[in-house]
């Protein structure tokens, strides 16, 4: 077998091995590097092996190529050697579009395997050797990326948040992880993992939305989780103002309703019929006395210019009795962030409101002499909301079990999931928690023994 050939069949089996890897690397997550770097850090390093793929084949298509005789060839081999350049400028160079990869890496497959197919019918009629590869390799494919109309839950990795965020001015003291999980379409290999490993869950795709749009939703709320986990820590020692809300904002209009002629999303309410509204609360408290039917007036600001409507109400969907006037809602809220808070961007950490609470506590951390950890290696989950609650989220049996993998001393969830983090991990000591102040009390009056002294 020529040296093109090989390089071709081992880029074909390292694709493959990569894409096993790749689902299942949240195994090795337990590992750390001192204290510092933790299995996540190194991924972003991993990531880029995909790379390696194109440049096997693009070095076996120089090669084939210097060893052809015929102009025609010639050219063929030399757009696979250019078509596998740009897989690898691709996956270098925009790592997080996945799709753009896998289109890159798919066309660079096909090129290959029409050169290993031309190649071999020189040799006899029906190139049976490589139709069997690559039939072999197409199974195996569709086994491990042809997505299903499920959901596939599964264990994830933790994330060091003193290496994820860092407080201008602050200097770290304890150790406190976060923890992610993978949500995403189900492939059918997926099946055959969770008859390998433990707390893999399935449920019917609902994401009521495109995977684009979902991805965009979720890195929004990370970045509204990093805002409102930094005003609210520099609040807690004393250096901001936290969280305000100046009106409720407009997220969606619905269809064939008197107020999709008149509001849009974006709009801003700051008044209903005079009366003024800083949050969803006041809102909800003035349409009480507002019957299906009525004509309300809204003042609101949209972009700059501040503008009144006249909106008429109809009966909610749910209550019959109540009015509604046919939105979706959100606080518009303001952030008081007096200094500088960098974040480290992790390639697997896509988006998603659920470090907000863990957030908030390491920046705390960060700012107090002394830390507030008292000796403890924390772990945590939760939103952090605008009065400092901790907030549901989603995925706690997977998390605990993530968790109880490591050397985390605590778990602290939001008291809505300690059902679903116990079950994940009956032995991890889990502390559930209402507000970021359960976190802080329970840390100080449970300091762990042979904690070191601070003196500040």
């Amino acid at each position: 077998m020529a040296l093109w050939q090989k390089l071709y069949y081992t880029g074909i089996g390292l694709i493959l091995l990569l894409i096993v890897i790749g689902e299942l690397v949240w195994v090795p997550d337990p590992l750390r590097w001192g204290t510092r770097f933790y299995w996540i850090d190194l991924l972003d390093l991993l990531i880029y092996l995909l790379a390696l793929v194109p440049f096997l084949w693009m070095v076996a298509a120089l090669v084939h190529l210097a060893a052809t005789p015929t102009r025609g060839m010639k050219i063929f081999r030399g757009i696979i050697s250019f078509v596998c350049l740009v897989s690898i400028i691709i996956v270098l160079t925009i790592p997080k579009k996945l799709e753009y990869s896998a289109t890159a890496l798919i066309l660079s497959l096909l090129l290959i395997a029409t050169d290993l197919v031309i190649h071999e019918r020189k040799q006899r009629k029906l190139p049976r050797q490589n139709l069997i590869v690559f039939g072999v390799t197409l199974v195996l494919l569709a086994l491990m990326l042809w997505p299903t109309n499920y959901l596939v839950t599964y264990p994830g990795i933790t994330l060091n948040m003193n290496r994820y965020a860092q407080a201008e001015g602050g200097a770290r003291h304890g150790d406190i992880s976060g923890v992610l999980i993978f949500e995403r379409p189900a492939f059918p290999i997926d099946w055959v993992y969770a008859k390998l490993f433990k707390d893999y869950s399935f449920e019917i795709e609902n994401l009521g939305m495109s995977l684009g749009e979902y991805n965009q939703e979720v890195r929004t709320e990370k970045e509204d989780a990093n805002a409102a986990g930094s005003a609210i820590a520099f609040q807690k020692v004393g250096l901001g103002k936290g969280i305000n809300s100046k009106g409720v904002r407009i997220t969606a209009v619905l269809q064939h309703t008197q107020a999709s002629e008149v509001l849009q999303p974006s709009d801003v309410i700051t008044a209903l019929n005079d009366q003024p509204i800083m949050m969803i609360q006041d809102l909800s408290e003035r349409m009480k006395a507002v019957k299906p039917g009525e004509t309300i007036r809204l003042s609101i600001t949209r972009k700059t210019a501040k503008v009144d409507v006249k909106v008429t109400t109809r009966a909610s969907d749910d209550d019959p009795t109540r009015a509604s006037i046919g939105i979706m809602i959100a606080n518009e809220l303001t952030y008081d962030i007096p200094d500088l808070v960098t974040y480290h961007s992790y390639l697997l950490h896509e988006g998603g409101p659920s470090h907000g609470a863990m957030l908030a506590l390491t920046l705390i951390d960060q700012l107090t002499p002394c830390g507030v950890t008292y000796g403890h290696h924390v772990a945590g989950t939760g939103t952090i909301e605008p009065d400092g609650s901790v907030g549901p989220v989603g995925g706690l049996v997977q998390k605990a079990y993530t968790i109880s993998r490591t050397n985390a001393d605590v778990f602290f969830v939001p008291v809505e999931n300690e059902a679903d983090a116990r079950k994940g991990a009956p032995n991890l000591k889990i502390v559930p928690v209402r507000t970021l102040d359960d976190i802080l009390t329970w840390l100080k009056a449970n300091p762990q023994t042979g904690a070191p002294a601070c003196s500040s």
